[in-house]
């Protein structure tokens, strides 16, 4: 292999393994389904919800939510980065106005996949959001 050739498939490698890269360290998931919880404590999915559809990109290292479903969610913190037996899990905390209030968004990705996806739900206050993550 000449000096050129050598040098061409370096660089063609080196595209080829960060877009690889890149995969292993984010999660790209697709809202299937959008509900919330009623006062009578029963769950109302949201027939016709512009969510259902939305795609947003988790960074696996961080927690970070990129897409218009949750990034207005700021600090982020992985609490389990997730296995075959354990869920990734993400919290995000936020005081309320009111005294001694806070707010809490839950984001749980399973660690097992059926035909590459992987189910999520995200919790916030009443309202749960599915789907599946690559």
């Amino acid at each position: 292999m000449n000096k050129r050739s050598l040098f061409l498939f370096l660089i063609g490698a080196s595209f080829i393994s960060s877009g690889a890269f890149a995969a292993e360290k984010t999660y790209r998931c697709e809202v299937l389904s959008d509900a919330y919880i009623k006062s009578n404590g029963e769950l109302d999915i949201i027939k016709d919800s512009p969510r259902v559809g939305q795609e947003f990109a988790v960074i696996k290292k961080t927690g970070e939510v990129i897409g218009d479903v949750m990034d207005s969610l700021g600090k982020p913190k992985v609490i389990a980065s997730g296995s075959k037996t354990n869920s990734y899990k993400v919290i995000w905390t936020q005081k309320a106005a009111g005294q001694n209030g806070a707010f809490v968004d839950y984001l749980s990705i399973e660690g097992f996949a059926k035909d590459g996806k992987y189910p999520f739900g995200f919790f916030s206050g009443g309202l749960l959001l599915t789907g599946v993550c690559e």
